[in-house]
Order: structure tokens, then C-alpha cells, then sequence
């Protein structure tokens, strides 16, 4: 009889040191969280920037795969790979790809992304709301107000342009190659891509 309450006692001191054990862990990240809001926009993008943006080249979709997808079943596959902000939303995707640039100007370049398929990457101005979409990084509800939201948006542009685009823009000549990871917004209804807007996370020049 000893024997069993001990063995019982042992098994459910060891649940319940489990138990804490998780939920110390959970209290922690609930903790860093609430830290992270803290932030101000600026800070916050700075912290998401060094910390995720690794995470998000590495899990960015090959452009072939999403046209793919979205051929066979775009609903289904955009709910699935995509990032969407509400109900009736358009979808967020994260793409890698090779492409040639086709022309440029002093606000775009222009890109061959697939024989059927071409985009444009904004060279001087970003104004939208893409790349924080699009990375799932941020959530309205993360924020005590949508200015602070919104303003995150502006921030995340500056350093795409500062950091991104800024870096290669000297080198960038019709005809030259680049491997690249960017935003783009899917609309349900316009399929098949024949023109993307896309906002990018990393680009490399190729020899």
C-alpha cells in the first residue's frame, strides 16, 4: 500500500511539474509579447526585421509552385499559403523567384517573372500596406490603436527601401538577372497573374 501511494505521489508530482513547466513557458512568451508591444513602430519593425526575416526568406513560396496552386484550386490553395487580414480581404502571398529585368525608370523596375507573367517593384516611393500584410508579422489586434498599426506599415517601407532596394539600385540594368523574395496581393477574381505589384524583402543580383 506504501509502495502504491508512493508511486502515485512520485507520477503526480510529475505531472504537475510538467504542467508548470509549460506553463512557465507559455507565461514567458506572453510576457516578451506584451514587451514587444511596447515597442514603438519603428523599433518594432527593427525587432521583426533581425529576428524573422531569415525565417521569412526561407519559408517563401516558389512563384511556379503558387501559380501552380492557385490554377488547381486558387480558394483553396491561397487559403492554405497566403495571409489574409478579414473576411472579403485579398490574399498575401510570399514569393521567391528568378527574373530579368525587361525596363527601367526612375519609379520601377520592371520584371519578367514567366513567359506569361511580368511585375513591377517600386524604385523611389512605397506606399502600401503589402509587406506588413504579407509577412504575418503584424495583426491589428497586436496594436493599441491604428495609427501605431498603420505607422508600422510606413516604417517596414522605409527599410525596404533603405535596406533592400537601395544596396543593388546602382546595378540594376535591363537584361540583368536578380533572385529575389517579395510581397505580392492576389485578388480570387483575377486569375490567371499576367501583371504583379511586388514588394521585396531580398533581392540578389545574379551573374
Amino acid at each position: 500500500m506504501k509502495k502504491s501511494l508512493k508511486i502515485l505521489l512520485f507520477v503526480l508530482f510529475g505531472v504537475l511539474a510538467l504542467y508548470f513547466s509549460f506553463y512557465t513557458e507559455s507565461l514567458t512568451d506572453k510576457l516578451q509579447k506584451e514587451q514587444i508591444k511596447d515597442l514603438n513602430p519603428e523599433h518594432l519593425v527593427d525587432y521583426h526585421w533581425k529576428k524573422q526575416l531569415d525565417d521569412l526568406i526561407q519559408r517563401a513560396l516558389p512563384f511556379e509552385e503558387i501559380l501552380q496552386g492557385l490554377q488547381n484550386d486558387a480558394l483553396g490553395y491561397a487559403g492554405k499559403n497566403a495571409k489574409v487580414l478579414g473576411i472579403g480581404s485579398n490574399f498575401y502571398f510570399v514569393l521567391q523567384a528568378q527574373a530579368k529585368i525587361e525596363a527601367i525608370d526612375e519609379q520601377y523596375l520592371y520584371l519578367i517573372l514567366s513567359p506569361d507573367t511580368k511585375a513591377a517593384v517600386p524604385l523611389m516611393y512605397v506606399f502600401s500596406s503589402l509587406a506588413r500584410d504579407a509577412s504575418g508579422w503584424f495583426s491589428p489586434g497586436d496594436f493599441r490603436n491604428t495609427m501605431d498599426f498603420n505607422t508600422v506599415s510606413s516604417c517596414l517601407n522605409k527599410k525596404i527601401l533603405q535596406e533592400v532596394i537601395a544596396p543593388v539600385k546602382e546595378q540594376l540594368k535591363i537584361g540583368t538577372r536578380l533572385q529575389l523574395v517579395a510581397a505580392f496581393e492576389f485578388n480570387i477574381n483575377a486569375f490567371p497573374i499576367k501583371e504583379l505589384v511586388l514588394i521585396p524583402y531580398h533581392i540578389k543580383i545574379l551573374p
